[in-house]
């Protein structure tokens, strides 16, 4: 049985295997705001647009996200081709206080029905904490838009994006 040793490292091979190991940490490290954006493309959200006697200040779909401010209250649009789930996200770079309140309503079209999802200032900040984001749904059965609104009384920076999701009745 021959056994043989293993080939000396040269002096090369240990700085170039740090420097490969440092090279994919740094390529493979995203942050959560990243991944939560992923190619989605900013939308300013300052239009006016007539929904249900009410203004939203823009459409958002699977291809945008928006930043906002909380406490405050939003509304958006969401056009639907076929009836679909549609999920609410909301990415929080930083809370600075729970609050009580956040709440989300998703209109049908023409606002002849609503679902309205109340949930705990606590609830949202442990949920946020544990996956990085908070975030809700429902499925809306309509082919035509949407209006969704949202309020919070905590004190946070977000991202918001939605989902549209087809579902099969």
């Amino acid at each position: 049985m021959k056994r043989s040793l293993p080939i000396p490292p040269r002096p090369f091979q240990r700085p170039a295997a740090f420097a490969a190991l440092v090279l994919v940490w740094l390529c493979g490290c995203s942050s959560g705001r990243d991944d939560f954006i992923g190619a989605r493309v900013k939308d300013s959200c300052n239009g006016s647009w007539p929904v249900c006697n009410q203004t939203a200040s823009c459409f958002i779909g699977n291809e945008s996200y928006i930043e906002g401010r909380f406490p405050g209250q939003g509304k958006i649009i969401v056009r639907l081709d076929e009836p679909s789930e549609v999920k609410v996200s909301f990415y929080f770079d930083d809370i600075t206080a729970v609050g009580t309140l956040t709440s989300i309503v998703w209109y049908e079209t023409g606002c002849k029905a609503s679902i309205r999802a109340d949930v705990d200032g606590k609830t949202v900040a442990a949920e946020s904490n544990s996956t990085g984001v908070f975030e809700r749904s429902e499925n809306l059965l309509d082919q035509d838009e949407h209006l969704i609104s949202f309020k919070s009384d905590l004190e946070a920076t977000y991202l918001m994006k939605v989902e549209v999701i087809p579902t099969i009745l």
